[in-house]
């Protein structure tokens, strides 16, 4: 042990890839270093930190919710307190001045695009987002694509990067793929495409049902299945209406374990207009089921994948969405091979072990400077 004792400051609700990766940030780095996370409120996130047993703590809402947080790190002698997402940043803005020991912002996202599913949201809270972040020194990108952002936007700070990690050997398929198929009124002969994803405007979904509706007036015994939950899944709920996809379209909502929605399909998707982590979270646990992914050509995804492994797709082209979800189902006889070379290639170079190691080597490096 190095006694580094790290306080990760989050949203209680994050339940998306910036929530994964603090809880498998704090599950799976005891043999490096100590966190504790801290949670501003509770929800799903803060949820699933108690129910995995990682030391976690909830700070209250509240106007006074910096004595009680500075009051943790004395009494609790933490040495470094890192902070993700908006909520997270923009309280830093606060309370920077009273923090004595080093702090730093994970950056998960395109912070000028966090907002775009509520327009007053956006007017309101992107540039509150902005002057918290600017309110650090050090920032931990997770992507080479998050890190040009901030130095576009002259972030002039020391940056880091760390890219994704999962355990591969500590995914548990917990409900199997008859069961989910037999749940949801899915054939065993069905083709089905799996997106994991909130239901935010950044994650384009309206594009992949409508390329969906094309593939599936070409093709028999198709499905596309969506596990998440959010703004847009009203729009989403009209256009699979409009284009009568009722019996072919499911939203599944949210789900603890989205790794058994992924496993029960035959290829997973995501068409973002924009990914901050490197890689996806999702396509890490397609992989860890040896499943083909279709990915988003954005970001560091051309960059850190290799080629034959997914699928590489325009999220700005229907056509082209359309086009790569028809390969997909055109090779489903050969496609289980490139799930396999997932698999490997992501092992190699996104173990969990390499991603908290990552991490111990910024914490360690920041507190050598002190």
């Amino acid at each position: 042990m190095t006694g580094i004792k790290v306080l990760q400051i989050i949203s209680g609700n994050d339940t998306g890839g910036g929530g994964n990766h603090v809880l498998n940030l704090s599950l799976y780095s005891k043999h490096m270093f100590d966190c504790i996370i801290g949670t501003i409120g509770g929800g799903g996130l803060y949820d699933k930190s108690r129910e995995l047993k990682i030391d976690t703590v909830k700070f209250k809402r509240s106007a006074t919710y910096d004595r009680h947080i500075l009051e943790y790190i004395k009494k609790n002698q933490i040495d470094i307190v890192n902070f993700h997402g908006p909520k997270a940043f923009f309280m830093h803005y606060f309370i920077k001045n009273k923090i004595e020991i080093p702090t730093i912002a994970t950056v998960h996202s395109d912070f000028r695009k966090d907002f775009l599913n509520n327009k007053i949201k956006y007017l309101l809270f992107t540039p509150l987002s902005q002057r918290g972040l600017r309110s650090f020194n050090k920032y931990i990108c997770v992507s080479s694509y998050i890190e040009n952002i901030l130095s576009h936007e002259n972030f002039t700070g020391k940056k880091f990067r760390v890219n994704n990690g999962i355990d591969f050997n500590g995914i548990n398929v917990r409900e199997n793929r008859e069961c989910i198929r037999e749940k949801y009124g899915i054939s065993q002969d069905d083709f089905l495409y799996v997106n994991v994803a909130r239901m935010h405007p950044i994650k384009n979904q309206m594009s992949l049902v409508e390329a969906f509706g094309i593939i599936k007036d070409k093709v028999k015994n198709v499905k596309l299945l969506i596990v998440g939950d959010g703004s847009e899944e009203l729009k989403l709920r009209n256009i699979i209406i409009d284009l009568k996809l009722q019996d072919h379209v499911i939203l599944a909502g949210y789900k603890k374990n989205a790794v058994d929605f992924i496993n029960a399909g035959d290829v997973g998707i995501l068409t973002s207009f924009s990914e901050g982590g490197a890689p996806p979270i999702t396509l890490l646990e397609s992989a860890s089921v040896k499943k083909p992914f279709i990915a988003p050509d954005t970001g560091d995804i051309r960059e850190i994948m290799d080629k034959d492994s997914i699928f590489l797709v325009n999220p700005n082209s229907i056509e082209d969405i359309e086009d790569k979800m028809k390969l997909a189902y055109d090779k489903r006889e050969y496609i289980s091979k490139m799930g396999e070379k997932l698999y490997h290639v992501c092992m190699e170079k996104f173990s969990i072990d390499n991603f908290c190691r990552q991490y111990n080597e910024i914490y360690t490096k920041i507190l050598s400077q002190k």
